[in-house]
């Protein structure tokens, strides 16, 4: 039986289990988790919020879609943006920096990326930053793939990262 809700129609069951497996760990190791989305418009934190018994390692969710939400919401310099771009090493880095220090979270993960559209469809740039850590990044290529698919793809990724920075 799927102990998530709102996804698990979509969701690879490894993706879930691997889901599970970090909200237990966060959880034994009493640290708090944020999100800052932009593609991917809040998934990741419905995700962590969906498993019953554990979600109360999630403190917030940033959903960052704009480049003024980004700015407004995280702090993101309007100038690093417009030099870099939305989707970029620099700004997901910012994004995640940002959702850290305005939030109660540890470990803060930030995903900016063009889901089906743009320079490069597929193209997504991850960030996780944790107090006292440096800044990880990562950029996937997942192609021409569709919005769905390029979202989901970019969870699984996100928790990978957030289970790495435990």
């Amino acid at each position: 039986m799927r102990e998530t809700e709102t996804l698990s129609p979509v969701l690879p069951d490894a993706l879930e289990e691997a889901t599970r497996r970090l909200l237990a760990k966060a959880c034994e190791r009493t640290l708090v988790l944020a999100t800052a989305e932009s593609c991917t418009g809040g998934m990741l934190a419905s995700l962590l919020t969906d498993v019953q018994g554990v979600a109360h390692v999630f403190d917030r969710g940033f959903v960052t879609y704009s480049e003024a939400a980004k700015t407004e919401m995280l702090g993101v310099s309007a100038a690093l943006i417009a030099a870099r771009g939305a989707v970029s090493r620099e700004v997901a880095t910012a994004m995640a920096e940002g959702a850290l220090s305005r939030s109660r979270a540890n470990i803060a993960l930030a995903i900016t990326g063009f889901a089906d559209t743009g320079e490069e469809p597929g193209l997504v740039h991850f960030a996780c930053a944790r107090n006292g850590r440096i800044t990880a990044h990562r950029e996937a290529h997942f192609g021409p793939v569709g919005r769905g698919a390029t979202r989901i793809a970019a969870l699984a990724v996100a928790v990978e990262m957030m289970t790495e920075m435990l």
